[in-house]
């Protein structure tokens, strides 16, 4: 199963999530007349783990999770949602940001999470 896999599926399963965004729980980009809350996930880097004799035997990836709502009260309400999901599946936000984007007009709240996956 890869990183992006289980993430999607402990978001997904995360009902204080749900109850906020439903399934608009997407990769990379949200999709165009998408309704919001919506949380969109992806991969900011990889690092393989390696056994001493040079096999890679798993892998931690970077994920960055960003909740974006037309509030910076709604963006953080969902991202401290998101929080509770990572936390509850032992893979704890290492950051968190928050910014706008005055060409959409859109809050955003960003996790930072370090995944960490056997191959």
């Amino acid at each position: 199963m890869s990183a992006e896999t289980e993430l999607y599926a402990v978001l997904a399963a995360a009902a204080g999530l749900t109850a906020l965004v439903s399934t608009r729980i997407y990769p990379d980009a949200i999709p165009e007349d998408s309704a919001l809350p919506a949380v969109v996930y992806s991969r900011a880097s990889t690092d393989p783990v390696l056994s001493v004799s040079g096999q890679k035997f798993a892998e931690t990836a970077r994920f960055q999770i960003t909740a974006w709502d037309k509030t910076r009260t709604s963006s953080a309400a969902v991202a401290d949602q998101v929080q509770a999901a990572l936390i509850a599946a032992w893979q704890p936000a290492i950051n968190r940001s928050s910014a706008f984007d005055g060409e959409m007009g859109l809050f955003a709240t960003t996790l930072d999470s370090d995944w960490f996956t056997v191959s």
